[in-house]
């Protein structure tokens, strides 16, 4: 089995450090494969505020964001999986998934949901993995790559 295969759930340490298959960082510093510039804009696209050197969500908690840079389309370019936890933005699932992709220079966000994890399927559309997303019961909906971004497929009736 592939590391892209193994179901992902949220990892959050005391440090707040993610570890996947393609790269880690701790919270707050720059991927090596992505630049400082761009994990600002990152933050920025999910929401986050920075002040006095901590992150803040919306509802005005202090967040430590868990990165996760993959190339889903081995076209050479990251994309990133932003994990946030807390109580405003994870509603059950605790946690905030998100997936940014960028295009024309800008980065998008795709997903952008309470979820407790992902899997990177191994059916492929236009060169994307599909997603498959992890919560509470047996049924996870899964999300396909459109051409410009990712949208349902598969939903969980509940």
């Amino acid at each position: 089995m592939h590391a892209h295969q193994i179901l992902r759930f949220v990892l959050h340490t005391t440090i707040g450090v993610v570890l996947g298959a393609s790269g880690s960082f701790a919270v707050g510093a720059p991927s090596p494969l992505v630049s400082a510039e761009d994990t600002r804009a990152i933050y920025k696209a999910v929401g986050l505020t920075k002040r006095a050197g901590k992150l803040f969500n919306a509802c005005d908690e202090i967040v430590q964001p868990e990165l996760e840079v993959v190339d889903l389309n081995s076209d050479g370019q990251p994309e990133v999986f932003v994990t946030v936890l807390g109580s405003c933005q994870g509603g059950a699932a605790g946690a905030e998934l998100s997936l940014l992709i960028k295009s024309n220079g800008h980065w998008k966000v795709n997903l952008g949901f309470p979820a407790g994890g992902y899997k990177l399927l191994t059916t492929k559309t236009k060169g994307f993995p599909d997603i498959e997303i992890g919560g509470a019961g047996f049924c996870f909906p899964v999300w396909r790559w459109s051409g410009s971004e990712y949208a349902i497929y598969k939903r969980c009736d509940r």
